[in-house]
């Protein structure tokens, strides 16, 4: 039997005469429990290292239903159905952790993590849910859960990339790991212009100035999670926000904020020379203070924060304009003293 998901059919035909047989964006909820085909089991954990989400809920095999099965959506996808759709294809898979996601504006694709850990597909697409053909590979990057990613309103999200990425064409929504650990959602274009990235709650990650006192404690924020200890921190406005921190075994681990990217960790063998210290010491007011007195230019100054000079506190080396400068945490000149 064919069903229209939160619709119980009169009869045996698969086209239902009942008067809302379309889902909506604010379906009125049934009292009648879900077919059995597509009730997932209480607790099974499918992934070798699962993460949060996967352990939520999990269902057997047996829940996926005879494919294709028709779903027709009131909304537009970008107007509400993806989410319907990203619901729909999360069911339909027997909610499975999820490797990727893609909306456009007319199809929604959803590949998860099978029960043999093989990448499965799904694809809505006409009103119809089928199988898709994909090939996406488990390297054991990060799973997710789809429905926690904000896709009520998709053409507001087209609208900010086309804005911050000089294109609309071909737009497609993806939510997928970024960098290990981290998924988030971005939007590219056909033909691939600059891609914009997304939160979870659809705000956009936007490039930081290097002038403001705002955006100095976004960017330091990014690159020191805690504001622990650190080797060194900096930025500039063609690098973005960095900073170096002891990592394990030798290592050290770099982290990146650059322009409109989420923050991204690299790691590398070795044993830095400097000191560590504490990010918080840190004051984003102190220096945008000291670069707006040396930035005659407007341009921007390089910034760099370390304990090279072996004082008490870490100290802050600016070059703007071709001149370098030298303060303390609290912005007082030590430019004289260190020469």
């Amino acid at each position: 039997m064919v069903m229209v998901a939160g619709c119980v059919p009169p009869g045996p035909s698969p086209v239902s005469p009942s008067p809302t047989p379309i889902v909506s964006a604010a379906p009125t909820p049934s009292p009648s429990p879900p077919p059995a085909s597509l009730s997932p089991s209480p607790s099974r954990t499918v992934d070798p290292s699962p993460s949060r989400s996967e352990t939520r809920r999990s269902a057997s095999p047996e829940a996926t239903p005879s494919l294709p099965m028709p779903f027709r959506i009131r909304e537009s996808l970008l107007d509400g159905g993806a989410a319907l759709a990203v619901k729909e294809l999360h069911e339909v898979s027997g909610l499975r952790p999820a490797l990727k996601l893609d909306v456009s504006a007319n199809e929604v694709t959803l590949t998860v993590l099978g029960m043999d850990l093989q990448a499965v597909s799904y694809r809505w697409r006409d009103g119809t849910i089928d199988v898709a053909q994909t090939d996406v590979q488990y390297l054991r990057q990060t799973t997710f859960w789809p429905t926690d990613f904000a896709m009520d309103n998709v053409r507001r999200i087209f609208d900010v990339a086309a804005l911050l990425g000089t294109s609309s064409n071909g737009q497609v929504l993806q939510v997928v790991e970024y960098s290990p650990g981290h998924v988030y959602m971005s939007v590219t274009t056909t033909p691939e212009s600059n891609t914009i990235f997304f939160r979870k709650d659809a705000t956009v990650f936007r490039s930081l100035d290097t002038r403001s006192v705002a955006d100095i404690r976004e960017g330091i924020d990014a690159v020191t999670p805690g504001r622990g200890p650190v080797l060194s921190i900096g930025f500039d406005a063609s690098r973005g926000y960095y900073a170096e921190m002891p990592g394990p075994d030798n290592t050290i681990v770099r982290r990146a904020r650059m322009q409109n990217r989420p923050t991204f960790s690299s790691k590398r063998t070795g044993v830095s020379p400097l000191t560590p210290f504490e990010a918080s010491v840190v004051d984003p007011a102190a220096l945008a203070r000291t670069i707006s007195l040396h930035d005659e230019s407007g341009k921007g100054c390089t910034v760099e924060i370390d304990n090279r000079f072996n004082r008490v506190q870490p100290v802050a080396t600016y070059q703007c304009d071709g001149t370098t400068f030298h303060s303390d945490m609290g912005g007082i000149d030590l430019t004289d003293q260190l020469r």
